[in-house]
Protein backbone atom coordinates (compact mmCIF):
# COMPACT_ATOMS: atom_id res chain seq x y z
CA UNK A 1 0.00 0.00 0.00
CA UNK A 2 1.18 3.50 -0.22
CA UNK A 3 2.78 5.39 2.62
CA UNK A 4 0.45 8.04 4.86
CA UNK A 5 -3.29 7.37 4.74
CA UNK A 6 -4.16 3.97 6.96
CA UNK A 7 -0.72 2.81 7.08
CA UNK A 8 0.52 0.09 9.44
CA UNK A 9 2.17 2.48 11.78
CA UNK A 10 -0.59 4.89 12.19
CA UNK A 11 -3.48 2.85 12.53
CA UNK A 12 -1.48 0.71 15.20
CA UNK A 13 -0.79 4.12 17.11
CA UNK A 14 -4.34 5.50 16.25
CA UNK A 15 -5.37 2.10 17.87
CA UNK A 16 -2.96 2.06 21.12
CA UNK A 17 -4.38 5.64 22.04
CA UNK A 18 -8.20 4.25 21.58
CA UNK A 19 -7.53 1.71 23.46
CA UNK A 20 -6.17 3.76 26.16
CA UNK A 21 -8.80 6.03 26.43
CA UNK A 22 -11.18 3.28 26.88
CA UNK A 23 -9.25 1.52 30.15
CA UNK A 24 -10.71 1.30 33.17
CA UNK A 25 -8.67 -0.03 35.63
CA UNK A 26 -11.28 -1.46 37.95
CA UNK A 27 -12.14 -4.09 34.75
CA UNK A 28 -8.26 -4.63 33.64
CA UNK A 29 -7.83 -5.92 37.56
CA UNK A 30 -10.86 -8.38 37.92
CA UNK A 31 -9.83 -9.90 34.14
CA UNK A 32 -6.63 -11.36 36.43
CA UNK A 33 -8.67 -13.36 38.00
CA UNK A 34 -8.39 -16.02 34.90
CA UNK A 35 -4.81 -16.37 35.52
CA UNK A 36 -1.71 -17.60 37.16
CA UNK A 37 0.51 -15.67 35.30
CA UNK A 38 0.70 -11.64 35.73
CA UNK A 39 -1.60 -10.08 32.53
CA UNK A 40 -1.95 -6.61 31.65
CA UNK A 41 -5.24 -5.56 30.30
CA UNK A 42 -6.26 -2.10 29.54
CA UNK A 43 -9.69 -3.03 30.79
CA UNK A 44 -12.05 -2.61 27.79
CA UNK A 45 -15.24 -5.20 28.11
CA UNK A 46 -15.68 -7.52 24.67
CA UNK A 47 -18.42 -5.75 23.00
CA UNK A 48 -15.91 -2.45 22.50
CA UNK A 49 -12.86 -4.73 21.52
CA UNK A 50 -14.88 -5.96 19.14
CA UNK A 51 -16.43 -2.22 17.74
CA UNK A 52 -12.46 -1.54 17.15
CA UNK A 53 -11.91 -4.69 15.64
CA UNK A 54 -14.55 -4.27 12.85
CA UNK A 55 -13.74 -0.44 12.64
CA UNK A 56 -10.02 -2.02 11.23
CA UNK A 57 -11.27 -4.16 8.81
CA UNK A 58 -13.75 -2.02 7.17
CA UNK A 59 -10.45 0.90 6.68
CA UNK A 60 -8.06 -1.71 5.64
CA UNK A 61 -9.39 -4.87 3.98
CA UNK A 62 -9.78 -3.59 0.36
CA UNK A 63 -6.41 -2.07 0.75
CA UNK A 64 -3.69 -4.06 2.62
CA UNK A 65 -2.24 -7.47 2.03
CA UNK A 66 -1.22 -9.71 4.40
CA UNK A 67 2.30 -7.90 4.95
CA UNK A 68 0.37 -4.42 5.77
CA UNK A 69 -1.80 -7.09 8.46
CA UNK A 70 2.32 -8.22 9.71
CA UNK A 71 3.31 -5.31 10.10
CA UNK A 72 0.76 -4.06 11.88
CA UNK A 73 0.56 -6.69 14.46
CA UNK A 74 4.89 -6.56 15.11
CA UNK A 75 3.78 -2.77 16.37
CA UNK A 76 0.45 -3.57 18.39
CA UNK A 77 2.91 -6.54 20.16
CA UNK A 78 5.15 -3.92 21.32
CA UNK A 79 2.39 -3.04 23.87
CA UNK A 80 2.32 -5.70 26.84
CA UNK A 81 -2.08 -5.63 27.06
CA UNK A 82 -3.70 -8.25 26.11
CA UNK A 83 -6.27 -6.42 24.36
CA UNK A 84 -3.55 -4.49 21.92
CA UNK A 85 -2.19 -7.72 21.42
CA UNK A 86 -4.62 -9.70 20.64
CA UNK A 87 -6.41 -7.49 17.79
CA UNK A 88 -2.98 -7.87 16.17
CA UNK A 89 -3.57 -11.14 16.03
CA UNK A 90 -7.25 -10.62 14.86
CA UNK A 91 -6.28 -8.02 11.94
CA UNK A 92 -3.70 -11.02 10.79
CA UNK A 93 -6.43 -13.35 11.03
CA UNK A 94 -8.64 -11.47 9.08
CA UNK A 95 -5.51 -11.85 6.28
CA UNK A 96 -4.96 -15.35 6.82
CA UNK A 97 -6.47 -16.42 3.26
CA UNK A 98 -3.85 -15.26 1.26
CA UNK A 99 -0.69 -15.70 3.58
CA UNK A 100 2.57 -17.80 2.26
CA UNK A 101 4.36 -20.03 4.44
CA UNK A 102 6.73 -18.09 5.89
CA UNK A 103 3.61 -16.44 7.82
CA UNK A 104 4.93 -19.92 10.19
CA UNK A 105 7.60 -18.85 11.16
CA UNK A 106 6.25 -15.45 12.19
CA UNK A 107 3.12 -16.70 14.46
CA UNK A 108 6.26 -18.82 16.09
CA UNK A 109 7.91 -16.25 17.03
CA UNK A 110 4.10 -14.46 18.57
CA UNK A 111 4.05 -17.61 20.49
CA UNK A 112 7.04 -17.76 22.16
CA UNK A 113 8.10 -13.58 22.48
CA UNK A 114 4.56 -11.87 22.66
CA UNK A 115 2.20 -14.54 24.36
CA UNK A 116 2.97 -15.18 27.61
CA UNK A 117 -0.51 -16.35 28.95
CA UNK A 118 -2.98 -19.32 27.38
CA UNK A 119 -5.14 -16.65 26.77
CA UNK A 120 -3.47 -15.03 23.87
CA UNK A 121 -1.97 -18.29 22.67
CA UNK A 122 -5.77 -19.33 22.22
CA UNK A 123 -6.48 -16.84 20.21
CA UNK A 124 -3.41 -16.85 17.78
CA UNK A 125 -3.19 -20.27 17.13
CA UNK A 126 -6.82 -21.19 16.02
CA UNK A 127 -7.34 -18.32 14.46
CA UNK A 128 -4.22 -17.72 12.29
CA UNK A 129 -1.99 -21.14 12.44
CA UNK A 130 -4.61 -23.25 11.89
CA UNK A 131 -6.03 -21.63 8.45
CA UNK A 132 -2.27 -21.17 7.68
CA UNK A 133 -2.34 -25.11 7.65
CA UNK A 134 -5.31 -25.66 5.62
CA UNK A 135 -3.87 -23.40 2.45
CA UNK A 136 -0.20 -25.51 3.53
CA UNK A 137 -1.02 -28.68 4.86
CA UNK A 138 2.92 -29.91 4.60
CA UNK A 139 3.32 -27.43 7.56
CA UNK A 140 1.47 -29.97 10.16
CA UNK A 141 4.46 -31.89 10.98
CA UNK A 142 6.81 -28.52 11.54
CA UNK A 143 3.63 -27.31 14.15
CA UNK A 144 3.53 -30.86 15.40
CA UNK A 145 7.21 -30.85 16.17
CA UNK A 146 6.75 -27.52 18.32
CA UNK A 147 5.40 -30.03 21.57
CA UNK A 148 9.12 -30.61 22.07
CA UNK A 149 10.00 -26.92 22.90
CA UNK A 150 10.81 -26.45 26.54
CA UNK A 151 8.61 -23.09 26.03
CA UNK A 152 5.12 -24.00 27.32
CA UNK A 153 3.06 -21.49 24.81
CA UNK A 154 4.96 -22.74 21.83
CA UNK A 155 3.43 -25.84 23.24
CA UNK A 156 0.25 -24.79 23.94
CA UNK A 157 0.17 -23.40 20.26
CA UNK A 158 0.63 -26.60 18.89
CA UNK A 159 -2.06 -28.14 20.50
CA UNK A 160 -4.71 -25.43 20.42
CA UNK A 161 -3.87 -25.06 16.64
CA UNK A 162 -5.45 -28.37 15.44
CA UNK A 163 -8.87 -27.85 18.11
CA UNK A 164 -10.48 -26.32 14.82
CA UNK A 165 -9.14 -28.93 12.25
CA UNK A 166 -9.24 -32.36 13.90
CA UNK A 167 -12.61 -32.52 12.81
CA UNK A 168 -11.75 -32.03 9.03
CA UNK A 169 -9.63 -34.97 8.18
CA UNK A 170 -7.41 -38.06 8.41
CA UNK A 171 -4.24 -35.62 8.49
CA UNK A 172 -5.76 -33.77 11.03
CA UNK A 173 -7.15 -36.71 13.21
CA UNK A 174 -3.75 -38.24 13.25
CA UNK A 175 -1.90 -35.19 14.02
CA UNK A 176 -4.13 -34.57 16.74
CA UNK A 177 -3.59 -38.29 18.53
CA UNK A 178 0.20 -37.90 17.74
CA UNK A 179 0.33 -34.62 20.03
CA UNK A 180 -1.85 -35.99 22.84
CA UNK A 181 0.35 -39.19 22.93
CA UNK A 182 4.04 -37.09 22.67
CA UNK A 183 2.68 -35.14 25.76
CA UNK A 184 1.64 -37.57 28.10
CA UNK A 185 4.81 -36.79 30.43
CA UNK A 186 4.37 -32.61 30.08
CA UNK A 187 4.23 -31.25 33.72
CA UNK A 188 2.34 -28.22 33.07
CA UNK A 189 -1.27 -28.42 33.90
CA UNK A 190 -1.62 -25.67 30.91
CA UNK A 191 -0.99 -28.81 28.82
CA UNK A 192 -3.09 -31.52 30.38
CA UNK A 193 -6.23 -29.06 29.63
CA UNK A 194 -5.38 -28.27 26.02
CA UNK A 195 -4.39 -31.61 25.32
CA UNK A 196 -7.88 -32.95 26.86
CA UNK A 197 -9.66 -29.81 25.00
CA UNK A 198 -8.12 -31.43 22.01
CA UNK A 199 -9.11 -34.94 22.47
CA UNK A 200 -12.68 -34.17 23.51
CA UNK A 201 -12.92 -32.16 20.00
CA UNK A 202 -11.54 -35.57 17.95
CA UNK A 203 -14.17 -37.73 19.53
CA UNK A 204 -16.71 -35.35 18.33
CA UNK A 205 -15.94 -36.84 15.02
CA UNK A 206 -14.88 -40.28 15.75
CA UNK A 207 -15.82 -41.34 19.39
CA UNK A 208 -14.75 -44.94 18.83
CA UNK A 209 -11.20 -43.79 18.31
CA UNK A 210 -10.63 -41.68 21.22
CA UNK A 211 -12.34 -44.52 23.76
CA UNK A 212 -9.85 -46.63 22.35
CA UNK A 213 -6.86 -44.52 22.45
CA UNK A 214 -7.88 -43.46 26.04
CA UNK A 215 -8.33 -47.02 27.25
CA UNK A 216 -4.99 -48.28 25.57
CA UNK A 217 -2.91 -45.25 27.14
CA UNK A 218 -5.19 -44.54 30.22
CA UNK A 219 -2.19 -45.30 32.92
CA UNK A 220 0.23 -42.93 31.10
CA UNK A 221 -2.45 -39.87 30.90
CA UNK A 222 -2.27 -37.29 33.08
CA UNK A 223 -5.93 -37.13 35.29
CA UNK A 224 -7.09 -33.53 33.91
CA UNK A 225 -6.60 -34.67 29.99
CA UNK A 226 -8.63 -37.72 30.57
CA UNK A 227 -11.60 -35.55 32.17
CA UNK A 228 -11.39 -33.05 29.61
CA UNK A 229 -11.25 -35.95 26.94
CA UNK A 230 -14.47 -37.53 28.52
CA UNK A 231 -16.57 -34.73 28.76
CA UNK A 232 -19.04 -35.45 26.10
CA UNK A 233 -19.39 -39.21 26.79
CA UNK A 234 -22.68 -40.10 28.80
CA UNK A 235 -22.13 -39.79 32.59
CA UNK A 236 -21.93 -43.46 32.94
CA UNK A 237 -19.63 -43.71 30.23
CA UNK A 238 -17.43 -41.32 31.77
CA UNK A 239 -17.43 -42.82 35.10
CA UNK A 240 -16.32 -46.08 33.58
CA UNK A 241 -13.29 -44.48 31.70
CA UNK A 242 -12.24 -42.70 34.49
CA UNK A 243 -11.79 -45.99 36.43
CA UNK A 244 -10.45 -48.09 33.41
CA UNK A 245 -7.66 -45.59 32.44
CA UNK A 246 -6.42 -44.90 35.78
CA UNK A 247 -4.63 -42.14 34.60
CA UNK A 248 -1.93 -40.21 36.80
CA UNK A 249 -3.29 -37.71 39.70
Amino acid sequence: MTNGGDSPARLAAETLDLLRSHADEVKAASYQRWFKEPVNYFGLDSKTVKRIKQDIYTKVEEVWTIRDAVLFCNMMIQDPHMEARGIGYQVVAHFVSTAETDLLAETRHWLEEACGNWGLVDNLAPSVIAPLIELHPHLISEVVSWVSSPNLWLRRGAVVTFVPLVGKGADYQAAAYRIAGLLFGDTEDLIHKAVGWLLREAGKTDPDRLRAFLLDNGPEIPRTTVRYAIERFPKVERKHLLVETRGKT
